[in-house]
């Protein structure tokens, strides 16, 4: 099937604006599942003190050593997807999916989180922040599954209509989640009582599509 997409009044402005919200909010997700989950920001940062040290910053150059912290990025796209519901396409030719029939100029809507969660794609831990699911044996990147054309998630798109801002997003994650993780520690608040104050990761807000 062929698709095109919805134009918009200033395509260019758009797309900064979307890349610039999706960023931030990707990373509101991060540093929320560094709290919920200490043991994954206790080992990216071992890997990091193993890798870069604490006499620099750590640079795009390290991506390629620090397999885990990549993994992260993967798998916070994956787990929380900023777009649950993708760009709206229509379909510039009729064509039948699963015995439905799709008429020519349907508007086509992706589910990026039913992709991300998929079990039979991802296993039945689908619904679980696990950045290991990205690594081998050896603690190297693995290719993502076919379904998701290797990329460990679907949340920026498939095929000729994926973010064309796919490379810098995942530099910039990359950049703004090690130097975070290099220079800091991430805790959950405290009470009056000094407790840290248990923090949700699984509620979501359910009010259709914005």
């Amino acid at each position: 099937m062929h698709y095109w997409s919805y134009p918009t009044y200033n395509d260019t402005a758009h797309r900064s604006a979307a890349g610039a919200e999706t960023n931030a909010t990707t990373l509101s997700w991060w540093m929320l599942a560094m709290i919920v989950f200490p043991e994954v920001q206790c080992r990216a940062q071992a890997e990091i003190d193993a890798i870069v040290g604490r006499d620099r910053l750590p640079t795009p150059a390290d991506a390629p050593r620090l397999p885990y912290v990549q993994a992260i990025i993967k798998e916070i796209l994956r787990y929380r997807p900023t777009t649950p519901f993708l760009i709206p396409h229509a379909a510039t030719e009729e064509d039948w999916y699963e015995g439905m029939y799709i008429p020519k100029g349907t508007t086509c809507i992706a589910n990026a989180w039913h992709c991300n969660h998929d079990r039979e794609v991802f296993g039945e831990d689908a619904d679980e922040f696990r950045p290991e699911r990205h690594l081998d044996e050896n603690g190297e990147l693995l290719p993502g599954p076919f379904e998701t054309n290797q990329a460990g998630h679907v949340t920026l798109g498939f095929g000729r209509r994926i973010c064309v801002g796919k490379d810098l997003l995942n530099e910039s994650l990359f950049v703004n989640t090690a130097r975070i993780l290099w220079a800091t520690k991430l805790e959950a608040p405290r009470d009056e009582n000094g407790k840290q104050v248990p923090l949700d990761i699984e509620t979501t807000v359910d009010g259709g599509v914005v």
